[in-house]
């Protein structure tokens, strides 16, 4: 059939071939699928410069809108921790000798606000000092149920961001369990919807966002919990605590754009009275105080065999050498992958460091800094 024909055919049942396509457009437009337009950039576009980076909140340690993760075991000092973090942003004073940027800290306290305020009275008290801009959130939260809280969390930053003339720069989640009620955290499909409720409130504020998390049951393995949330994390700090000395360690575990991996920061907890009860017996709480991280050892007891033999072979030789050549030493010692495994132990320990694939003893000629 012509176009012509087509047309005639309409036009006799009424209508236009002109008025049927406009139809048809229109129809097209509103039930055909948004296809969402991707960002993206060529490698030959981009410069050649220096760059001057600007991408931290504190420095070495929590990028600008970062997801970060400070996990530990209980009583270890990790919401202390967390909480002179935020004091140092919402005051842009230095975070345990590390630089910061200024800017409303929004405390998420689902676990227990009333502690969090006696913490930051307690701050405030011993720096003698107000802390501006740090918001403590006392209504639950829950970003596993829906989405109604991310929305609320969000509405609230960017009305306290108009009310405060301040731009939201970190939100410290505290805990993840509580974050998440009715989630299995050993399940992707539960955690995944956290992650991604916590990626929606940071996409849509520019915020960091770090959450207070637990050690597993085997503190070896890290934090508790579904693996895949570590995958999710820019920044995981891990806080131990060493009940003899009193001395408390944050260490960097894991960064995936900064340096500071490995870094070691110490701190111990000074008591700070409040007052008393109605029976006269005193109340305090606790603020940060800086100090020598201690040196790092390997979980255990004592360090393995093989971990042994690799730090004599590797003290003789006076230099570093290639993992396979490594392995290849011990061959008729030890299986393979079980010196693999070692080095990568001694390597999270910080007892060997690795520069493009040579591997070394702290301190040892040409080993990486």
């Amino acid at each position: 059939m012509t176009v012509q024909a087509l047309d005639d055919a309409i036009e006799a049942a009424g209508g236009s071939a002109a008025v049927v396509v406009r139809d048809l457009r229109r129809w097209a437009e509103e039930e055909a699928p948004t296809v969402r337009r991707l960002d993206y950039v060529m490698a030959d576009a981009l410069s050649d410069d220096d760059d001057e980076f600007d991408d931290e909140l504190i420095e070495g340690t929590l990028g600008r809108g970062a997801m970060g993760v400070l996990y530990g075991d209980s009583n270890s000092g990790k919401t202390f921790c967390a909480i002179d973090m935020g004091a140092a942003v919402a005051m842009g004073e230095e975070w345990l000798g590390r630089p910061t940027d200024a800017g409303l800290v929004v405390y998420l306290a689902t676990e227990s606000p009333a502690s969090v305020e006696m913490r930051l009275k307690a701050y405030q008290r011993h720096h003698q000092c107000r802390v501006p801009g740090f918001v403590i959130v006392r209504s639950p939260i829950n970003l596993f149920d829906g989405n109604a809280d991310t929305t609320a969390v969000i509405a609230l930053i960017d009305q306290l961001e108009r009310d405060y003339g301040l731009k939201a720069a970190l939100i410290i989640g505290d805990t993840l369990a509580r974050l998440a009620v009715g989630a299995n955290e050993n399940a992707g499909e539960d955690m995944g919807v956290v992650v991604r409720n916590i990626d929606a409130i940071r996409n849509a504020t520019g915020a960091a966002f770090v959450v207070i998390h637990h050690t597993g049951k085997d503190a070896a393995r890290g934090m508790r919990g579904w693996s895949g949330l570590r995958a999710a994390t820019d920044t995981e700090i891990e806080v131990t605590s060493d009940e003899a000395s009193g001395l408390r360690t944050a260490e960097i575990t894991k960064q995936r754009d900064l340096p500071g991996k490995g870094d070691r920061i110490g701190f111990t907890l000074a008591p700070v009275r409040l007052g008393v009860n109605r029976w006269g017996t005193e109340r305090s709480s606790c603020v940060v105080m800086a100090a020598d991280a201690p040196a790092k050892t390997m979980r255990g007891k004592r360090q393995s065999e093989i971990a042994g033999a690799i730090t004599e072979f590797l003290r003789v030789r006076g230099a570093g050498c290639l993992r396979g050549a490594l392995a290849a030493h011990f061959k008729d010692t030890y299986a393979r992958q079980s010196v693999y495994r070692e080095i990568n132990k001694m390597l999270d320990a910080g007892l060997l460091i690795e520069s493009t694939g040579i591997v070394a003893l702290p301190g040892a000629p040409g080993a990486a800094k």
